[in-house]
């Protein structure tokens, strides 16, 4: 009777443990579903890095939001504290809106406003005056990136950072059920890789 007892036990608990498996699993997969990718087609090349340090400055979350001068008629800002950047960028068909230029604003976005939408930038790393991403690199998980858009302020999180390899074209991994911003530039004392930047919308003022 022991023995039946015990095997009894033993069956009862391996169901239990296959059962709490199927659970974890399937959370796992609803939490993956709306997980997406993008292919795009980019062409960024490595220049020269700068090493000099940077003097990094923070401005607190409850500042009150006031509209960034814009004489160069931007399509909108981009501003991030921690790297001390502030740069604008044109529209997509604005003949400026090349990375040879400034700040660009890629083909495939949506706009800030757009539900669920991605706003893509990509900008050269290095030392030249176009370098506007020479110091992504200095961002990690967590911190804040904003973009200033028809007189309202975006305020992202970054959730994620990771490297593809430089053949012309990126897969943008993203939740396509938040908005979204994301960052593109090549990747730091690495001519093979560039860097992609996911930050997800949190607040908009």
């Amino acid at each position: 009777m022991s023995k039946l007892s015990n095997r009894a036990i033993v069956i009862l608990a391996f169901i239990a443990i296959i059962g709490g498996l199927l659970i974890i699993s399937a959370d796992y997969l609803k939490g993956k579903k709306d997980r997406a990718y993008q292919k795009i087609s980019i062409s960024l090349y490595n220049e020269a890095h700068d090493n000099t340090p940077q003097n990094l400055e923070s401005t607190s979350e409850e500042d009150p939001y006031i509209p960034t001068p814009n004489p160069n008629g931007y399509l909108g800002i981009l501003t991030i504290d921690k790297i001390n950047l502030q740069q604008g960028f044109y529209d997509k068909n604005n003949q400026h809106n090349n990375v040879s230029e400034n700040l660009t604003f890629l083909a495939p976005s949506n706009y800030p406003d757009e539900k669920n939408g991605n706003v893509i930038l990509v900008a050269h790393s290095g030392v030249t005056r176009i370098a506007y991403f020479k110091n992504l690199y200095q961002l990690k998980v967590g911190d804040i990136a904003k973009v200033e858009y028809k007189g309202h302020l975006y305020t992202y999180k970054i959730d994620n950072i990771y490297n593809e390899t430089k053949d012309g074209n990126v897969t943008i991994y993203r939740d396509t059920t938040k908005q979204t911003l994301t960052m593109i530039t090549c990747t730091k004392n690495d001519n093979t890789k560039q860097t992609v930047y996911i930050a997800y919308l949190e607040s908009v003022k």
